[in-house]
């Protein structure tokens, strides 16, 4: 189901240099919340403002697509939903 979810937004998964399967195992097959700070160092290492940046509107394309929801905006916390 989370591959049909994602189909959509595959664009800008590739545009902003994620692949559908780091989505997968580090965002939606997690339990309990997800930041932004602690996404972007799985992804690259020692992020830099770009990387956080990146990420923010990747975990903003999931909220809108239902598969996540905000906890904390300012702090950057998402949580799947249902979960």
């Amino acid at each position: 189901m989370t591959g049909q979810a994602l189909t959509p937004l595959v664009p800008l998964i590739e545009k902003l240099g994620f692949t559908v399967e780091f989505i997968d195992r580090n965002i939606i097959a997690r339990e309990g919340p997800v930041t932004v700070s602690e996404i972007a160092m799985l992804w690259q290492g020692m992020p830099n403002k770009h990387d956080r940046k990146r990420t923010r509107q990747l975990l903003d394309a999931l909220t809108e697509a239902g598969l996540l929801k905000v906890v904390d905006d300012e702090s950057g916390v998402f949580a799947r939903v249902g979960g």
